[in-house]
């Protein structure tokens, strides 16, 4: 089923802060990004649309845009030509402000949760895990194996 508005509760993306993200996707992996996702259990913390020229990340149990990635055709697929953060949350957080970690996320959060890859977790630098697995449980709904996203800021 491809994912829609309208396929699950969701609030429009209205501003953003633009942050470095680059990728380039083959026709393949483009037509899975167009499928998107939608959430099926609990467990899942993402709903993920396509409306072209945009990738839609919403948190799915409040419905909040989090993520726009415009996607721009080329001959063997697509590439990101301009990723925002929604500036609502970009401006409202402390511990996930690195617009360097927000690239590390969105990479893992696309080729984990739409490409079927296994990169693993991203950890936000400088942030204290109470327990392993609370993190990316709380960000993303997975149990990947972590890395950390960068070097510590000192």
């Amino acid at each position: 089923m491809t994912a829609s508005s309208t396929s699950w509760k969701c609030q429009p993306f209205e501003e953003g802060v633009p942050f470095r993200y680059h990728a380039t996707f083959d026709a393949d992996q483009f037509a899975r990004l167009k499928t998107g996702l939608v959430p099926r259990q609990m467990e899942d913390k993402w709903f993920i649309y396509y409306s072209e020229p945009h990738l839609f990340l919403h948190r799915s149990w409040t419905g909040q845009p989090v993520y726009r990635l415009t996607l721009k055709c080329i001959p063997d697929g697509a590439e990101v030509s301009e990723a925002l953060w929604s500036k609502e949350i970009a401006s409202a957080r402390t511990e996930l402000q690195d617009f360097e970690y927000q690239a590390h996320l969105i990479d893992f959060l696309l080729s984990n949760l739409l490409l079927g890859e296994s990169k693993p977790f991203p950890m936000p630098p400088d942030v204290q895990e109470p327990r392993p697995g609370v993190i990316q449980h709380h960000i993303s709904g997975t149990g990947y194996p972590q890395s950390p996203a960068g070097p510590k800021k000192s």
